[in-house]
């Protein structure tokens, strides 16, 4: 399936297959290391997730630099998805 370009989803949506096919399994892109990854994408833009398999994080730039999703306020990643309205 084509990728179906950027969706942002409102908090309470229901996340579909369609949307998994569509979306979001093709927006996480996975790196060896964090070398790799800064390599590949020199100019992150905020909001972009990735996956790095050597310390087994699922980040996400937000803005100013690379963060690990779970971290904060939000606690842990079932938080951080709880948040997002899944």
């Amino acid at each position: 399936m084509a990728y179906q370009g950027r969706k942002v989803f409102v908090a309470g949506t229901v996340l579909t297959a369609s949307d998994m096919n569509s979306t979001v399994d093709q927006t996480v892109m996975v790196f060896a290391t964090a070398t790799t990854r800064n390599t590949a994408i020199p100019s992150p833009t905020a909001g972009m997730t990735v996956y790095v398999t050597d310390v087994n994080q699922l980040q996400f730039y937000n803005g100013t630099a690379w963060t690990q999703v779970g971290t904060g306020a939000g606690g842990s990643l079932s938080n951080t998805f709880l948040l997002m309205g899944a």
